[in-house]
């Protein structure tokens, strides 16, 4: 998500390399988004055109899952899941070829949503051992032989509606940081990562809905850790875990991961149903009669919703988190199967429903904030705050001072870094679901849907497609960028491909 190492303030790259423990180097790719958690492969040339047939270097079956590839030298480690079996999966990187599997088998695997997985949360690695968050047994940690060094058993997450984790631990000042989400009892976990012993735990009671991961940063020699929850951001000192300041009024789902860059920090959070235009108000009670009413008794009976009349659409593939006209009744008006309508209580739902598309619980929001404050900062440190054309899921791009975002149905949209000025919005001509987020190497921009094409984008001032890759599965990981190789994880296998691969 950012820019290129060469554009950023050394103290930037720096901060990095110490909180990570050091030792990374330009082609390690060592947890979620990579060496800085932006999403940008530095100094990197990815290929433009490729497929199952073209630049492929190879391909390797796996298991489901929604983990990103992690790359240390010449080691790929992932998670999958086998019917109530979790794997962590270690790859050599170039060939492809299996080196080792380890599984752990839960007494019970978290509810998830249909369009997650229980492999979603990345592994990360300071190169001598890999770390491992599964929601339904908790940290595992392996070396980069496939030994187990420890384990570290965990409540199993209670994620609003049952969505499941969508969260990844990170590494900073020799500490392993993962978030905890249970309710009421939720926490951002410092663990020592020699031993899986607790360091610490910052309880998070209120602010606790979140499926993105942690961002770290320094401040005036400090490192924090943020992390985006429903309606407010929050910034822990890593030294002992203590909230020193946060940004409230974000949106309520927050399932993306921040951007660190230099003294600002870009996120992204979106509404319960992504925004309002995701969402159609319902029809008229006059509307429904005219249409619907098929006994001709002058109501609306349940049953006489049309399963296909939408309440929400977001765009994505299979409708996939899309909510029929029926559910929304039944779920904001209490509407049973044998309930019939009359104008009076058609129209209070529609109300509430028409009311909840534009309210606050639905309200997306993109902004960037300036470090360094203390306790509420929101109306002192908010450069600035846009509503329009923020997406659900993928994390924002930041890469050469601008901002890019990829929405469901495949629309890219491009603003400035200093002001949040909307450079361009255009439709990428790649419909369907948009999970993974964004990535950017030399030259490259690269957005992955769930229907498996691969786009990528020219960065700039203007909006230019250089390329459509179909790779024939849905893709819901976000790539990797190492040695001017791409790896692509798709349904059921890794791809590596490279310019005039062989």
């Amino acid at each position: 998500m950012k820019k290129r190492f060469s554009q950023l303030p050394l103290k930037f790259g720096l901060i990095f390399l110490f909180v990570s423990g050091g030792g990374i180097q330009a082609s390690d790719w060592p947890g979620f988004r990579g060496p800085t958690g932006d999403g940008v492969a530095k100094k990197e040339k990815a290929p433009t055109y490729f497929g199952p047939s073209s630049n492929l270097l190879w391909k390797t079956e796996l298991p489901f899952g929604h983990s990103s590839p992690v790359i240390w030298k010449d080691r790929i480690f992932l998670t999958g899941e086998q019917s109530n079996k979790l794997s962590t999966i270690c790859l050599d990187k170039g060939s492809g070829k299996k080196l080792w599997e380890q599984t752990v088998t839960p007494e019970k695997l978290e509810p998830v949503h249909s369009s997650n997985s229980h492999a979603t949360s990345t592994p990360v690695t300071d190169g001598k051992n890999v770390y491992v968050y599964f929601g339904s047994f908790g940290m595992l940690a392996y070396d980069l032989a496939g030994k187990e060094s420890w384990r570290k058993p965990l409540p199993i997450p209670r994620t609003f509606n049952n969505q499941g984790t969508g969260t990844s631990p990170v590494l900073a000042d020799n500490k392993l940081l993962i978030f905890i989400q249970i309710g009421n009892d939720s926490h951002l976990l410092a663990l020592n990562p020699v031993d899986g012993n607790e360091l610490w735990k910052a309880p998070m009671p209120l602010y606790n809905n979140s499926y993105g991961t942690p961002v770290i940063w320094s401040e005036e020699g400090k490192t924090f850790a943020g992390l985006a929850c429903a309606t407010r951001f929050s910034a822990f000192r890593v030294s002992d875990g203590k909230e020193m300041w946060w940004v409230n009024d974000i949106g309520f789902q927050a399932c993306s991961t921040p951007v660190s860059l230099g003294d600002r920090l870009v996120l992204s959070s979106a509404g319960a149903f992504g925004d309002a235009s995701n969402v159609t108000a319902p029809p008229a009670f006059a509307e429904m009669i005219k249409n619907y009413d098929q006994n001709g008794d002058g109501l609306i009976g349940y049953d006489e919703i049309p399963n296909a009349l939408l309440y929400t659409d977001r765009h994505a593939s299979q409708g996939q988190g899309n909510m029929s006209l029926k559910s929304a009744y039944r779920m904001f008006g209490g509407v049973k199967k044998d309930d019939k309508l009359d104008s009076a209580k058609w129209e209070s739902i529609r109300g509430a429903l028409s009311d909840f598309r534009v309210g606050q619980m639905n309200r997306a929001v993109a902004l960037c904030v300036r470090t360094g404050g203390k306790e509420d900062v929101t109306s002192s440190h908010v450069s600035w705050k846009e509503v329009k054309g923020v997406p659900e899921v993928p994390s924002p791009l930041v890469f050469d001072k601008k901002i890019y975002m990829i929405r469901n149905g495949g629309i890219l949209v491009c603003r400035d870094m200093d002001t949040g000025k909307l450079i361009y919005e255009n439709r990428i001509d790649s419909p369907g679901g948009y999970f993974a987020s964004p990535i950017a190497a030399e030259g490259s921009i690269y957005v992955c849907s769930d229907r498996g094409t691969v786009t990528v984008i020219k960065p700039g001032n203007s909006f230019e497609v250089l390329a459509r890759n179909e790779l024939q599965e849905p893709i819901n990981a976000s790539p990797a960028i190492v040695d001017n190789a791409l790896f692509v994880r798709t349904a059921k296998q890794l791809l590596a491909f490279a310019d005039k691969a062989k």
